[in-house]
């Protein structure tokens, strides 16, 4: 057995056992080797921590006492990931202002990338949901991406990757591969032909594509979740560096925008009316007033943390770029498209929260302007497109 999933009961006792469906583990025979290269020590097989994820990982405490998270990259071996470079890169570039787990070592042949072990830490995306997330976190996290967005970088000696983002994939507005079809659920599907069949938002996203490549470009986490935030005491750590690029400011602003409003949606839905379809709006028989006045509400709530947020991001970032906001507020649309998939990528059918999500991330792409005024993100250039 390469290793066992470690279960934390309440009562603080673990219980060990094969990983769940969707579980994998890092080769311990591939990382123990280079653990020991780093002077680390080994990982027992038998007491490593797995973490669900799209790559393989694990986390334990090494036979010379250190705490090692490990992330085996899903590129074939011998295929340099780039995901390996790119941490690489940010690495070399982190202040002291930009906490995270230190980056012990990276092995491009075997795509392994090893990090210190934060332990005891919450992510942010579960502290959202507990209603635990709080003002000081939002502008603490405002504060931390302003300075990655003024990080000075030298283009001539820096590694950086310059290459855009994977999103939003274009080609698949158009039709999927087959690959990805056949991977696909049929809430999945269901989501893409949703997409597909909007000329509209098909625009949009061109557009915000046009946007992203005129925008100056900047230092970006790239992949800007909740969860992607640690939190542990008093200190904040953002983790997850392998889409680190040169890119618009937008797409990290826009993710973290994306990330209330998709938990507005989710709110919106629970407060919804759920039943038969009806002849008054939606495939869920719920009227598109309806819908819209449940949403503008729950926006207006999660508003308080995107304001903090920005305040602490503006208090840093003193850079001007006065289309931010709209460009942030279209991302943010997105965003709601992206997490559907993501959350729906084992379901049959789109749920009440992925039809509320839709109606808002169409919103955000259809009319920017409107979301960034209703979140109070700064001034608005209303000349923008």
């Amino acid at each position: 057995m390469q290793g066992a999933y470690v279960l934390r009961t309440s009562d603080g006792k673990t219980r060990h056992m094969l990983p769940p469906n969707g579980v994998r583990i890092p080769d311990l025979a591939i990382v123990n080797p280079f653990l020991e290269r780093l002077g680390l020590g080994k990982l027992s097989p038998d007491r490593v921590v797995t973490h669900p994820g799209r790559h393989r990982k694990c986390s334990g405490v090494t036979t010379s006492g250190r705490g090692v998270f490990v992330k085996q990259l899903n590129e074939s071996l011998g295929c340099p990931a780039p995901g390996v470079r790119r941490a690489r890169s940010f690495e070399a570039l982190r202040t002291p202002e930009l906490s995270g787990a230190a980056l012990l070592g990276a092995d491009d042949d075997r795509n392994l990338l090893v990090f210190e072990l934060i332990e005891d830490a919450e992510p942010a995306d579960l502290l959202a949901r507990e209603g635990r997330f709080d003002a000081g976190l939002a502008r603490c996290l405002g504060e931390m991406t302003g300075a990655l967005h003024e990080l000075p970088v030298d283009l001539e000696n820096a590694s950086i990757d310059t290459s855009p983002s994977r999103y939003p994939p274009l080609g698949s507005l158009e039709g999927l591969t087959l690959t990805q079809y056949q991977a696909a659920s049929s809430a999945v599907l269901q989501g893409w032909r949703l997409l597909q069949q909007d000329e509209e938002v098909k625009e949009a996203l061109r557009a915000l594509r046009r946007d992203e490549d005129t925008a100056s470009k900047v230092p970006t986490h790239g992949d800007f979740r909740l969860d992607q935030v640690l939190v542990v005491g008093g200190r904040r750590h953002i983790i997850d560096w392998e889409e680190f690029r040169l890119g618009d400011p937008a797409h990290d602003v826009g993710m973290f925008v994306g990330e209330w409003l998709y938990l507005a949606a989710d709110r919106a839905a629970r407060g919804l009316h759920t039943g038969p379809v009806g002849d008054s709006g939606t495939v869920l028989g719920v009227s598109r007033e309806e819908v819209i006045a449940r949403t503008t509400v729950e926006l207006r709530a999660v508003q308080p943390m995107v304001g903090e947020f920005w305040s602490g991001y503006r208090s840093v970032r003193t850079t001007t770029d006065p289309d931010l906001p709209r460009r942030s507020a279209a991302f943010a649309g997105w965003h709601l498209y992206d997490r559907m998939f993501s959350v729906v990528a084992k379901m049959m059918v789109l749920s009440m929260t992925q039809y509320v999500a839709n109606g808002i991330g169409r919103r955000a792409l259809l009319n920017p302007h409107e979301i960034a005024g209703i979140l109070e993100m700064g001034e608005i250039d209303v000349t923008s497109r």
